[in-house]
């Protein structure tokens, strides 16, 4: 994809330098002739539709290459109609006020210079080889228009840009003016957020399923502005106002909780998505949640989250996760211990090491950047397993990190195990002093190392405590109510992470299982023939597939009926899937297929596994009356140790598979494929 992007810009930038060398379009002093003239007009018309287009802002246009072949269209056209005296000369000042407009997030001033410099350099182009005299003579007489024509739609740009942002300027050097900076207790918001909100906010809504999640923070005026927001679909007008009015501001100042609310019409959902690009391509219902940010009082809240969903209605877990994002992110400003600007720094560290793909990479991230927030203190992450009463220390940083990694304590000792007992923060200091100490996992004190103070918070998932963050220090005093804030919004931090991602491991799961036999379905096989073929290009070993495939199914359906038949696919597939070990992966694939993945198999191997299906496949099946019928099955096989044939192991089975049903039905055939060939022969 870089080198992609890469050659389209360098395209750009050529054709840029083509119409700046405007002399093969048009000369001083002639007029353009009428077939110039109705190509400029055509192509402004061509421009102006893909500023439309751009405007709607489908997922698959890509916003700044669009804007610039555009501004390319539009300096092509005014050049063919007589450059800076052209009628259409006055298109650039329209096109460069729609860039500085909120929803398009683009720069008015760089299109502008862009602009400029091009239709200066092609009336210097033009004009300069013609007439007599030396370089300097013909030279002297452009300058001034073509400063001119390079610093009108500059200035014109920076004039635009200039006004589109002189509220947010004005927020920027006057936070409690816009409605975000608050000295009150109990956490405040700024009035622009910086990187850490941005990423806190990305990271929540890629871990749901909303269409869009929008931050709204109240000015001084009572509007809710929308400072940030995330959607699939890109659709969402940035920098939007809500007036305090507005149906969403009254139901988020009123609210102490989640709402959610419902939409149906088309009325509806324009009342209630202001915030939203018109659009045609609504269907379905409309949900929306929105969640006040901070606590209900007589000066109102500091905002809302807002979140909205296409289709059935959004689960519980939904509306509890977003309320304990809101948690979170209220609390986050007064969590930290660092002040000022360092603090949105380490949070976004943070948040940034909590959005780490694997969990032991977000684990040992996040234990590190807690260390060096405390200095000299010790991090440690634990597993716990109420089941067995342990804890087991996952990561440690520290001082201590030595006899704290890898150790396994008692679920009930120490400050840990206290925490486990009640699920709540605990902070304990001057352990140091007497005779009676506790340590941190321990029932009494460590002997190599005795901690004057230590915190630790509980990262709970479903009521169930699974892991403690546990920071201890050598000195007394050394934790404060800060920093067992900043632990806790890690702590919710992770336990969101988990529990989004054990709802999507066990969405996967139902979703790729057949619901008749419980096998897993294509989706699942498909999944598992990319791990086989990493452990096939790793390895170097033999992998197969079988395909199964009961004979004159159609009629027998029409025999015994859709009942019946599901109740003889039951045991089929019950008899299929005892034939194989557990290290083989088994699947439904059809309405009467199945398929097998054996791996670390060879020719005598996948010969015995064929037929053992196919003896298993053929039985008596009986049913209400005394009757029964007899069904037999095909299989075909194929096996490869060629990681890029890997994938093509399923079709190339039931290709096999039909092989051998047209040679006799209850019959098996076994293929290998090589690099060269497809196996479309059997091996002798």
């Amino acid at each position: 994809m870089r080198v992609i992007r890469t050659t389209g810009y360098s395209l750009l930038v050529a054709l840029f330098l083509v119409l700046a060398s405007g002399r093969f379009l048009y000369l001083r002093g002639e007029q353009p002739g009428y077939a110039c003239m109705f190509l400029g007009t055509g192509l402004f018309l061509m421009s102006a539709a893909g500023a439309l287009l751009v405007s709607r802002n489908p997922p698959w246009i890509r916003g700044r290459a669009s804007t610039y072949l555009i501004c390319a269209g539009l300096i092509l056209a005014v050049q063919l109609t007589g450059g800076p005296g052209s009628f259409l000369y006055f298109s650039y000042l329209l096109f460069i006020m729609w860039i500085s407009l909120p929803s398009m997030g683009g720069s008015a001033t760089e299109l502008g210079l862009v602009i400029g410099f091009t239709g200066a350099m092609a009336l210097l182009n033009s004009s300069i080889w013609a007439g007599e005299g030396s370089l300097i003579t013909r030279l002297m007489p452009l300058l001034l228009p073509a400063l001119r024509s390079l610093l009108v739609p500059f200035l014109f740009g920076l004039a635009a840009d200039w006004l589109s942002e002189r509220e947010f300027l004005v927020a920027d050097k006057h936070p409690s003016k816009a409605g975000g900076a608050d000295t009150t207790p109990g956490g405040s918001l700024p009035a622009v957020p910086d990187d850490s909100f941005r990423t806190l906010i990305d990271l929540y809504h890629r871990n749901g399923a909303s269409e869009a999640t929008c931050l709204f923070l109240q000015d001084e005026n009572g509007y809710f502005r929308l400072v940030e927001s995330v959607s699939r679909d890109q659709m969402v007008i940035s920098r939007f106002m809500l007036h305090p009015d507005h149906r969403l501001s009254r139901i988020a100042v009123n609210s102490r909780e989640p709402v959610l609310i419902r939409a149906d019409s088309p009325e509806e959902r324009t009342e209630l998505t202001p915030y939203r690009i018109p659009s045609d391509s609504g269907e379905g219902s409309l949900w929306i949640i929105v969640c006040p940010l901070g606590p209900l009082s007589d000066e109102g809240i500091r905002g809302f989250l807002l979140q909205d969903f296409t289709g059935p209605r959004p689960s519980e877990t939904a509306l509890s996760g977003l309320e304990e994002f809101a948690r979170v992110f209220y609390g986050r400003r007064g969590s930290s211990a660092p002040q000022g600007d360092d603090a949105y720094s380490w949070m976004a560290r943070l948040v940034a090491a909590c959005s780490e793909e694997g969990v032991d990479s977000a684990v040992n991230g996040m234990a590190g950047i807690l260390s060096e927030m405390i200095p000299g203190s010790t991090v440690s992450v634990a597993d716990v397993d109420p089941g067995e009463e342990r804890t087991s220390v996952w990561v440690s940083r520290g001082p201590m990190a030595r006899w704290r990694r890898g150790k396994v304590f008692q679920s009930t000792d120490g400050v840990a195990g206290w925490i486990v007992k009640n699920r709540v923060p605990c902070r304990r200091s001057r352990l140091s002093q007497g005779v009676r100490s506790v340590g941190c996992f321990s029932g009494g004190a460590d002997q190599t190392f005795r901690a004057g103070s230590i915190m630790g918070v509980p990262v709970m998932r479903e009521e169930r405590v699974f892991a403690l963050i546990m920071v201890e220090h050598e000195d007394d005093d050394v934790f404060s109510q800060q920093h067992e804030r900043i632990l806790s919004t890690v702590a919710g931090l992770f336990a969101l992470r988990e529990e989004l991602a054990g709802l999507r491991k066990r969405f996967r799961n139902i979703s790729g299982r057949d619901t008749l036999t419980g096998l897993p379905g294509i989706t699942l096989l498909s999944r598992h023939l990319h791990h086989m073929a990493k452990e096939v290009q790793t390895y170097g070993w033999y992998v197969g597939v079988l395909v199964a495939d009961i004979d004159g199914f159609e009629g027998l359906n029409r025999e015994l009926g859709y009942s019946r038949c599901d109740s003889l696919l039951k045991n089929s597939a019950s008899r299929f899937s005892k034939c194989f070990s557990d290290d083989v992966f088994v699947a439904r694939i059809g309405p009467d297929s199945f398929a097998a993945c054996i791996p670390r198999t060879g020719k005598a191997a996948m010969e015995a596994m064929c037929q053992r299906a196919a003896d298993a496949l053929s039985f008596d099946y009986g049913y209400e009356g005394g009757s029964t019928v007899r069904v037999s099955a095909s299989i075909g096989g194929v096996y490869t140790n060629v990681n890029r044939k890997v994938l093509l192991l399923t079709g190339e089975a039931e290709a096999a598979m039909a092989q051998a049903r047209a040679a006799a039905p209850g019959s098996c055939l076994v293929r290998k494929m090589d690099v060269a060939g497809s196996g479309r022969h059997p091996q002798p």
